[in-house]
């Protein structure tokens, strides 16, 4: 009874946790990244970052960003918080704004299979998405899983709610399929990347898809120097947006 009211008030906070970071970090990908950069160690553990970068398709402009990441991590269930920012500005007038909120919740099933659970909040005035609601669930294999190298393959089915400017709100089923991969090339010294595609179960000429790309070296005292891109795409955008949009970032990540 006790672990069961624990896991309640603890359910309880993480969603408090996730209604404030939607409010408070604007972000701008559909697919966000809820893989990589997370500590394996049981416990509260998370991490921020800031980075500088160029963007082309959309936004011929320069941005600044900053993430937050949360976890809770016991024998078998882990909770992920993620909340991010990003300020576009030409000339010193803002450009660009959005907001995203992403919460996942994990069950281990055995040592290399776990179920997942997530829900996510965006809008994004810039590609005129006045609001995105995601709900989905579904698996992870981890075919790799040593000190060095990890390899995890992953399957969901989600369900979309969108409200584009001017158009009629639209709700969809999507399949969510996605692999991920971090190789430590030296100590201290690690890439990693990931792939999503999300193609409409009905329609699966509609899809979009997002792939990211990281260097990351440890400074020590948790903090490291990061730099990547990413492209993502989407094949039935909103009238007058591009296909296709990419950025690079460099910067620096403290982890805790």
């Amino acid at each position: 009874m006790v672990a069961k009211g624990l896991s309640s008030h603890l359910g309880r906070s993480i969603l408090t946790l996730c209604v404030l970071l939607m409010a408070a970090f604007p972000g701008e990908a559909a697919i966000v990244n809820s893989l990589s950069g997370f500590a394996e160690t049981p416990g509260w553990t998370g991490g921020v970052d800031g980075s500088f970068g160029a963007r082309g398709g959309n936004t011929e402009q320069t941005s600044l960003s900053s993430n937050a990441r949360l976890q809770w991590r016991g024998q078998r269930e882990s909770w992920r918080l993620i909340g991010s920012a990003r300020r576009t500005s030409n000339g010193g007038n803002e450009t660009a704004r959005s907001l995203l909120g992403h919460l996942r919740h994990n069950h281990r099933l055995s040592a290399r299979w776990h179920t997942l659970a997530f829900v996510q909040l965006q809008e994004n005035p810039f590609q005129r998405l006045e609001s995105r609601f995601l709900a989905g669930a579904g698996l992870r294999w981890d075919v790799a899983r040593g000190e060095k190298r990890r390899f995890s393959l992953g399957a969901a089915h989600m369900a979309e709610r969108e409200k584009i400017e001017k158009v009629a709100a639209n709700s969809r089923e999507r399949a969510s399929l996605f692999f991920t991969l971090s190789w430590e090339l030296r100590e201290g010294v690690r890439i990693a990347g990931l792939a999503f595609f999300q193609p409409v179960w009905s329609e699966p000429e509609d899809w979009r898809t997002l792939g990211e790309l990281d260097l990351d070296v440890a400074l020590g005292g948790g903090l490291s120097l990061f730099s990547g891109g990413e492209l993502e795409g989407d094949s039935r955008p909103p009238v007058g947006v591009e296909k296709v949009d990419w950025s690079t970032r460099t910067g620096l990540r403290w982890a805790f």
